[in-house]
């Protein structure tokens, strides 16, 4: 049927503007025709709200526009009564559920846990069948029943009293009712009541909760323009979407709490039974690894620091760095091993700083078992982020250039540094004002975090250790520690590969790394083979040579860079990277400088520090700990302290040298002395000044002394020549001739 918007205003007994304003105000659908002047609008009758389409149909049936038709008048009252039925029948659900809600709570409480038990039931069966999605459902429901009456389903004691045996018609049954009836309907004697629980329709039930899903702080008014949106103006009142939105909520609330903030229902609401460290049984059997964000901002920029927990003693260590790197995990674990011994576990997420090729083969090859916990679970780890969240809302709350946990807390500070600044003095015309102190630098800082794990943190009383500290349970314990014996193995091990795998290719040249060529005697027959390099972490002129087997093959070096020191080089850089930040700011208040709690943690930590410097440490029976790449690791510094053994030899060649005595003056000595035997020792750098005069006075050199040049330069007293004095081939203006020539 088809409605103008006079016949409507006429049927309503309102004005036809006052219709035209709610049809646009609810965007009733329409149809345009062409009339007299112009364009009408013709309104459908099914797709106006409830009270317009009643209207217009008493107004059809009582003013002609269905006189006439035999059995109209009867037909609309018909559908009136059969409205006011389903109103009324809507109303008595509503008390009746009220009642069993009432009614369920009166229940004894071994009916109630009959329900409670039925319900626990049906929840494993949905998880059954979710975790084995299986495609159809009564085959799964039998599958299920069959593994709960052996006992493969693992369920409370509580449950198994109510609920011995199971069978796919029981289960079904119950899930019925508990659709139907909720908790009162798994009770014992109770009798299913009828469908229904909201006037809402169907559809109307479904898009509320798909806006619930989609954005779960919308509030109910939302949700009524949007099923006005959507459904043209067909909704429920607002009230009834208000009962049936409360209702869901209440009876979701772990749901939609997962929905609106899944940390805070993995925090409030998800299941903890059990015991993260009931299987560590030793020290040193487990340690967990993470990153965070420090709270504090440095004088070079905000930093982060990467921990290390061992989940027996919770003795815990930290790492400022820059950044969570693979470098700084590897720093952070050479710390621990020296001061710990080696552990059996190292429990990881999966960051990239942790997964990383370089950390991945330092964990084997130390013999660690490297243990990832599934993505987005940081309850995996939970003694890390407890130690993490001491430290964080501990000490470091009262360190300068704290910013505060959160963005509301870093606002708060700010807030109050501007009211500081407003009480003080203002500066003086040209004057620069006061900058905030923020001076405490990462060296600073990881001062202060070891200090606070060692005095503080290691000797507070844990609840998860039964009231006694790290330091006394791991002082307490009597096993076997795995100790490393050579420090110098363990930094080449930890040492950096360059970029990709480090493997590189052995040339005529030697093996090339940072447009640089590093070579070694050993090398001589490897050219064309691939060898892995590790980086000196002390010493840019030398790197680790290592086959793809793992095994140590030779310490290369570069002789225009060696003796150069990698660290220095890079505190260099670093320096030139930072701001220079400006130091000794005023204090804001009189009684800041007299109390001087910007340096109480000091206090706290001499405090706590004096209270232990009684203790005396007793030693613990250690065993020497080592691997196939430890062994191989030794021979690394077993190579480069006999290369540098040679760079002396190579300065007492030097000191001859420059006492060099012309062969024949040798001679003449040898002639001078008959009664004594004096032997005539000729080395090669004998050979070579003597080839270096004879060419300085002839200007020419024979073939076989150029040849014999070209070996001698790769030897080390040759090498020690050719850096001083170049090669004499290119430098002086010399002839090459034969032999022949020579003599003649």
């Amino acid at each position: 049927m088809k409605a103008f918007a006079t016949e409507i205003a006429e049927a309503m007994a309102v004005s036809k503007r006052a219709v035209n304003i709610r049809a646009s105000k609810e965007r009733w659908p329409f149809v345009t025709d062409l009339d007299k002047g112009g364009q009408i609008k013709i309104y459908l009758s099914r797709l106006l709200p409830e009270d317009v389409r009643i209207a217009l149909a008493k107004h059809k049936a009582t003013n002609g526009g269905l006189i006439g038709l035999p059995g109209t008048g009867a037909g609309i009252e018909a559908g009136l009564n059969v409205r006011r039925k389903q109103a009324e029948a809507a109303e008595r659900e509503r008390i009746e559920r009220e009642r069993r809600h009432a009614a369920f709570a009166k229940l004894p409480a071994d009916r109630q846990a009959t329900a409670y038990a039925r319900r626990d039931v049906l929840r494993a069966c949905d998880g059954f069948l979710a975790a084995a999605a299986v495609n159809n459902r009564k085959r799964g429901l039998a599958e299920f029943c069959g593994l709960y009456n052996d006992g493969s389903v693992r369920m409370p004691e509580r449950v198994r009293e109510q609920v011995g045996r199971l069978s796919v018609s029981t289960v079904m049954r119950w899930q019925r009712d508990y659709n139907q009836a909720g908790l009162m309907g798994l009770a014992n004697g109770y009798c299913n009541p009828r469908r229904g629980s909201t006037s809402l329709a169907e559809e109307h039930q479904k898009f509320a909760i798909s806006m619930l899903v989609h954005h779960p702080h919308c509030t109910v008014q939302a949700i009524n323009d949007g099923m006005h949106a959507r459904f043209k103006g067909q909704t429920p009142h607002i009230a009834a979407i208000r009962r049936f939105v409360n209702r869901w909520k209440d009876q979701n609330s772990s749901l939609l709490l997962y929905l609106r903030n899944p940390d805070e229902w993995r925090s409030k609401r998800q299941l903890a039974v059990g015991d993260a460290d009931e299987q560590v049984e030793r020290l040193n059997q487990r340690w967990e690894y993470d990153s965070t964000p420090a709270d504090v901002m440095l004088a070079d920029g905000r930093h982060c620091l990467v921990g290390v927990i061992d989940v027996y003693s919770k003795r815990f260590k930290l790492l400022v760095s820059k950044s969570s790197r693979a470098t700084a995990v590897a720093a952070l674990t050479r710390r621990a091993i020296l001061d710990w011994g080696v552990p059996e576990e190292a429990k990881t997420d999966n960051g990239s700083d942790y997964v990383s090729r370089h950390m991945v083969g330092v964990f084997e090859a130390l013999g660690i078992e490297q243990i990832l916990c599934p993505p987005f679970t940081p309850e995996a780890k939970p003694h890390i982020e407890r130690a993490f969240r001491t430290f964080s809302h501990g000490i470091a709350e009262l360190l300068p250039g704290y910013i505060g946990h959160s963005v509301a807390d870093r606002k708060a500070i700010e807030a109050r540094r501007s009211f500081a600044d407003r009480l003080m003095k203002r500066a003086a015309p040209g004057e620069q004002p006061e900058p905030i102190e923020v001076n405490m630098t990462a060296e600073e800082l990881q001062i202060l975090v070891d200090r606070w794990c060692e005095a503080i943190y290691h000797q507070n009383k844990h609840r998860g250790l039964d009231g006694k500290t790290p330091a006394e349970v791991a002082r307490a314990w009597q096993g076997t520690e795995r100790r490393i014996k050579h420090e110098r193995a363990l930094d080449v091990l930890l040492a950096e590969a360059p970029a990709g795998d480090g493997t590189r290719v052995v040339t005529k040249k030697g093996v090339q790394f940072d447009n640089r060529y590093y070579i070694a005697d050993e090398m001589a027959g490897l050219a064309g083979e691939t060898v892995r390099i590790k980086l000196d972490p002390t010493d840019l002129g030398t790197i680790y040579l290592f086959g793809e087997d793992g095994g140590f093959i030779c310490a290369a070096i570069d002789p225009l860079r060696t003796g150069h020191d990698r660290a220095e080089i890079a505190a260099r850089t670093r320096a030139l990277q930072k701001r220079i930040v400006t130091e000794g700011a005023r204090e804001l208040r009189k009684i800041a400088r007299e109390q001087a709690t910007r340096t109480i943690h000091n206090e706290i930590l001499d405090y706590r520090e004096a209270q232990i410097a009684s203790i005396v440490e007793l030693p613990k029976k250690s065993e020497e700990y080592t691997t196939p790449a430890l062994e191989e690791a030794a021979k690394a510094i077993d190579a480069i302290d006999a290369s540098r053994r040679a760079d002396r030899e190579m300065e007492d060649i030097a000191a001859d040298a420059s006492i060099y005595v012309p062969m024949e003056d040798r001679i003449s000595l040898a002639k001078s002395t008959p009664e004594k035997k004096v032997a005539l020792i000729f080395t090669d750098g004998d050979r070579y000044l003597n080839i270096r005069a004879t060419a300085e006075q002839k200007g020419c050199m024979t073939v076989a002394n150029a040849k014999w040049l070209d070996e001698f330069y790769q030897t080390p007293s040759g090498r020690f020549y050719y850096n001083n004095e170049g090669d004499i081939r290119k430098r002086l203006p010399i002839r090459i001739i034969s032999e022949g020539a020579a003599e003649g």
